[in-house]
């Protein structure tokens, strides 16, 4: 199957490389010259013993036929057909004939059926002119269609055997690229963004001036991150060094990823608002483990775009449907990272992809320097939270309790 016509639910099949196709080259032409040579062998002890003849001449002619079928299907078969008819006809058993039943499991394999059918109506008419002309048939009709049985059921067989095992191939690969994809997302959620709000907290201490107690503070930031990275790192090298399915990893915890959120916004000098509604303690632990990795992403990108002194937004909030985080935020003008190790994009792409496993959505605007992330996840019938109950957040901004009214917003605001 070619990754063209392949469906949209069938992993694409690998190219092979050109190793295995010289591999497989070898042994096809290996096995295929070695029926050439013993029907070479077969015709010529039949010439030794019965001499030149139209029979014998027949049977030369379909020696090569093993060699040539691949390359020349058609042309083949149409010569093994006018060899095949009279040979039947006259009850003999030749080389030909033999050239024949070996030929069935060489075209069923190449997917030659319309061949191997034309080369097997051979068979039939040529009883049935034997019986015109009064020629001897007795039990050689049986014995042809058992060996003509045998041989397609080796084709088949065989046929089969190469399906499965490019299946498998094409799962193994596909397996292989969505773990790659899974480790490529997994790294980036944990160590690529704790590096890169290490390498930002630190920019902001050598920009103090004094450097006094903001100069500590932050730098135990740093090295709080440090450790958190160096721990994840661990973690996922454990995972990948075992063989067998391991324990389910834990769960983040949300409320300690809002408590961190509004630190690091604080620290970086935005004034933050962060508020939830609806019970989020009770949520599956898929659709809490992309929440938090989608805030983590969100207070990342507020890091390094929001403009200074920015007021920064965050809303989390569950209801017995769905799961909503909403982000918005003022932009920075002529503000990037100048550092192109501290942005790559790929963080949105597997925050997207997390959301399409869970059949939710991710958009994220711009719009009048303002930008907004919206990430909506479904919740299962057999998984719904708790009925929404007000709860009393404190903002990163002030010291004032709010209970906030949320509404849950839908994707393409």
């Amino acid at each position: 199957m070619s990754p063209a016509s392949a469906s949209p639910g069938t992993p694409p099949a690998p190219r092979p490389s050109w190793r295995e196709r010289l591999q497989a080259s070898r042994l096809q032409w290996t096995v295929r010259g070695s029926l050439t040579a013993l029907l070479a062998l077969l015709a010529s002890a039949d010439l030794s013993a019965n001499g030149a003849d139209l029979y014998t001449t027949l049977s030369l002619l379909s020696v090569p036929a093993p060699a040539l079928c691949r390359r020349f299907p058609w042309t083949v078969t149409c010569v093994l057909m006018a060899v095949t008819v009279p040979l039947v006809a006259r009850s003999f058993f030749t080389a030909a004939l033999l050239a024949d039943i070996i030929m069935f499991p060489l075209l069923i394999v190449d997917r030659r059926v319309r061949q191997a059918a034309s080369l097997f109506l051979c068979f039939p008419i040529g009883w049935l002119a034997a019986l015109t002309i009064g020629s001897p048939v007795a039990d050689l009709p049986v014995v042809e269609l058992i060996l003509i049985a045998s041989g397609s059921n080796i084709g088949f067989i065989l046929r089969y055997s190469r399906e499965m095992v490019a299946r498998e191939k094409r799962l193994r690969e596909a397996a292989l690229s969505a773990q790659r994809m899974a480790i490529a997302r997994d790294l980036h959620d944990t160590l690529a963004r704790a590096n890169t709000q290490m390498a930002l907290l630190a920019q902001q201490a050598l920009g103090q001036r004094p450097r006094g107690r903001r100069v500590a503070s932050v730098l135990e930031d740093v090295m709080a991150m440090g450790h958190r990275s160096v721990t994840d790192l661990r973690t996922m090298l454990r995972l990948l060094r075992q063989d067998t399915p391991t324990p389910t990893a834990p769960i983040p915890s949300l409320t300690q990823a809002m408590t961190n959120a509004r630190t690091t916004l604080a620290n970086a000098g935005l004034h933050a608002t962060i508020t939830t509604d609806g019970e989020l303690t009770h949520l599956p632990p898929t659709i809490t483990t992309t929440l938090t990795r989608a805030l983590d992403e969100t207070v990342a990108n507020m890091t390094k775009y929001a403009a200074k002194d920015a007021h920064c937004t965050i809303i989390i909030g569950a209801t017995p449907n769905q799961a909503t985080l909403l982000a918005t935020n003022p932009i920075a003008d002529h503000h990037r990272p100048t550092d192109p190790a501290l942005t790559s994009g790929l963080g949105l792409i597997g925050l997207h992809e997390r959301a399409q496993a869970l059949d939710g959505t991710l958009t994220h605007t711009t719009t009048d320097h303002h930008w907004t992330l919206t990430l909506t996840l479904p919740l299962d019938p057999g998984d719904e939270p708790c009925p929404p109950q007000p709860l009393t957040v404190r903002s990163a901004s002030s010291s004032s309790t709010t209970t906030p009214s949320f509404a849950t917003p839908s994707p393409a605001s």
